[in-house]
């Protein structure tokens, strides 16, 4: 199976940096994946192939001002006054209509993992009329303003004195809790899986494991207190949507928060949930040890749901 790079055309003339893998048969249908904080598209290739070689078509982009989405090199967790959270939501849509011009018909199927969770719950809202059904992958437990007004608020206090600095001080606050739980951690990115050697090219991949500019943290908190809010969740479909992470996944507290967030939908009248939290696995459950238990297992779960 060939990975074929492309560009598509975000907001601000900013080049999306993309990928695709095409089954050698007419695709059953079309995933498209949102991937998560710090890292970029091609630590998906392995599993895009698996789900190719199944009869998927495939696709996967950088999120602006990560990975090769960029105007000048280095710039990735540089978020300036310039950039938002909309963007992130819009240029997702940009990637689907790219999706749909080469494949009218199909179904797409959205997954999105940790950030990308994120941006998956607010995009199957905003653009309803785009997804049949959707993996929210690692995501986020639930969080109050008890955790977002301080967070956002120290955001803005660095935004106005570091301007567009990274803040290895908002880096350390979101990743010091994660790995501290892990008993017995050797790095800073135990949390990420039980994998030595996915943490050891996560640690060593440039465009991985970055701080990023006070600016992302207010926006990320944006985009969090939307993906909860009522009214949007209200927009979305009742399409199927599984809930899926590693039991030992410090991000969403340990499968509790990621019950909670089930739960959150299930609450707003959605029906067609499902709820899988992968045993011996954190946060990255498709660069685990036992990753191939969980391509089978979402390879099955997209099938059921065509």
């Amino acid at each position: 199976m060939e990975v074929v790079d492309f560009k598509v055309k975000g907001r601000q003339n900013l080049e999306l940096s993309c990928i695709k893998v095409e089954p050698k048969k007419e695709p059953k249908a079309v995933i498209q994946i949102f991937h998560g904080m710090g890292e970029h598209k091609n630590r998906y290739e392995d599993f895009m192939i698996f789900m190719a070689e199944n009869g998927y078509a495939v696709y996967a982009h950088d999120h602006r001002k990560h990975g090769a989405s960029v105007y000048r090199e280095g710039e990735h967790g540089m978020f300036t006054k310039a950039d938002n959270w909309d963007e992130l939501i819009d240029d997702c849509y940009f990637v689907s209509r790219q999706i749909l011009k080469e494949h009218p018909g199909k179904k797409v199927i959205i997954l999105g993992h940790s950030l990308g969770s994120i941006i998956a719950r607010v995009f199957i809202a905003r653009y309803n009329t785009i997804p049949h059904a959707a993996i929210i992958m690692g995501t986020l437990a639930p969080m109050g303003l008890t955790k977002l007004f301080p967070l956002k608020t120290v955001a803005g206090i660095l935004n106005i004195f570091k301007g567009s600095k990274r803040s290895e001080f908002m880096a350390s606050k979101s990743n010091d809790p994660l790995y501290q739980g892990i008993e017995g951690w050797k790095t800073k990115y135990d949390w990420l899986s039980y994998d030595v050697p996915n943490v050891d090219k996560y640690i060593e991949d440039p465009l991985c494991g970055y701080a990023y500019t006070p600016k992302f943290y207010i926006e990320f908190v944006k985009g969090i207190k939307q993906a909860q809010d009522t009214n949007l969740i209200l927009e979305g479909k009742d399409i199927p949507l599984l809930f899926i992470s590693g039991q030992e996944d410090p991000v969403g507290d340990n499968g509790v928060g990621v019950k909670k967030v089930r739960e959150m939908y299930s609450g707003h009248g959605l029906t067609q949930l499902k709820l899988k939290l992968v045993d011996n696995a954190r946060h990255e459950i498709l660069q685990e040890t036992n990753k191939k238990g969980t391509y089978d297992f979402l390879l099955n779960w997209v099938d059921s749901n065509l």
